[in-house]
């Protein structure tokens, strides 16, 4: 069977929306109108939203690697060692951080190894993005407009870890503080000129292929920045930049999951692949309340060490799934490819 002349992850008119079609609506549409709706919509963290897509999107990375034995074969230092290592540097920080020895060093640092992680993360996956959107459509990146685009999602890595550093300066050395602000305005310089670098590579290349871009191609790099311009104006609004991130994520695990059930027998898009779905979804929201909301209920530490808790395990599980995507999210790999793509054909005989 050929190709489809639209591939796509989860439908050609869908994927755009979600990899940064309405992140970018959403946004750009609580900046033009943040003088006419109450702060707390711009602010707030909504438990609903954590449960049922932010945490969700944490739940099915980690049951995309345990659910496969030969995933977690293939990756033993993403499901044995290093969930082990922050397990126990998890237990030293709270043991630290409990009275009296009251010392905060071990929590403090895995808040900021998180928030610096992250900015890899979000960065990482606009390229993964991008890359599978190429993949998808035959397009090839030259080494040059590759080298480009990606040294300007760095520039964007480090915009975003400085952003984390100057505002949450209680976790960072004084000695750094005196020089935030310098920082602070000579990166806001260069993502500003990266995201101009980026636009011209990207034009460029359409010039070569000769043909418009795949809309789902070049949203990634163009929500990335919205993002941080959302940050940048809104600096605690952090809260709506992870739910579109996870909103973006949560596409690829989904079809990862539709393609393993349609091939164990049934056609594609059948009543029983749909009743899996809709079991799969339920089950990761279920992990979602249990881990960010049930846990919490169920230990309820007093005297703050529920709090210093939280922070840990949030911490934790932060550092993992960023961990595990860095391991298992490889266009180039075949086994992902296979997964991946795997309904834009028929039989898997040809991969």
């Amino acid at each position: 069977m050929n190709a489809p002349t639209h591939p796509s992850i989860i439908h050609a008119k869908v994927d755009p929306w979600l990899v940064g079609g309405l992140s970018i609506l959403v946004l750009m549409s609580f900046i033009v109108i943040s003088s006419k709706v109450p702060q707390e919509l711009i602010l707030g963290n909504f438990l609903i939203l954590t449960v049922l897509i932010n945490g969700t999107h944490f739940m099915a990375s980690y049951f995309l690697l345990y659910s496969s034995r030969d995933y977690i074969k293939r990756y033993r230092a993403a499901s044995v060692y290093v969930p082990l290592g922050l397990l126990l540097l998890g237990a030293a920080g709270l043991w630290m951080a409990a009275p009296p020895r009251s010392d905060p060093g071990i929590v403090h640092a895995l808040i900021v190894i998180a928030a610096l992680y992250l900015a890899l993360h979000y960065t990482g996956q606009a390229w993964g993005m991008m890359a599978s959107y190429a993949y998808l459509h035959g397009i090839r990146f030259s080494k040059t407009e590759r080298t480009t685009l990606r040294a300007c999602l760095r520039v964007m890595a480090v915009w975003q870890m400085v952003w984390a550093l100057t505002t949450s300066p209680s976790y960072i050395p004084a000695s750094f503080l005196p020089w935030a602000e310098p920082c602070v305005r000579a990166i806001n310089v260069a993502g500003a000129l990266s995201f101009l670098v980026g636009l011209l590579t990207l034009l460029a290349l359409r010039r070569r292929l000769h043909v418009p871009l795949p809309t789902s191609l070049v949203l990634p790099f163009g929500s990335l920045y919205v993002w941080y311009l959302f940050l940048f104006l809104y600096p605690q609004s952090l809260f709506w930049v992870q739910i579109f991130h996870a909103t973006q994520y949560l596409s690829f695990p989904l079809r990862i999951e539709a393609n393993r059930s349609a091939y164990k027998g049934g056609p594609l898009l059948s009543s029983s692949q749909a009743r899996h779905l809709l079991t799969y979804s339920l089950t990761l929201c279920a992990m979602s309340l249990f881990v960010f909301v049930g846990i919490d209920k169920i230990l309820n530490y007093p005297s703050g060490g529920f709090e210093t808790y939280t922070l840990v395990l949030v911490s934790l599980i932060n550092i993992h799934h960023y961990f595990i995507d860095g391991c298992v999210w490889h266009i180039r790999s075949p086994e992902v490819r296979a997964d991946l793509f795997a309904h834009l054909t028929t039989t898997r005989s040809g991969e």
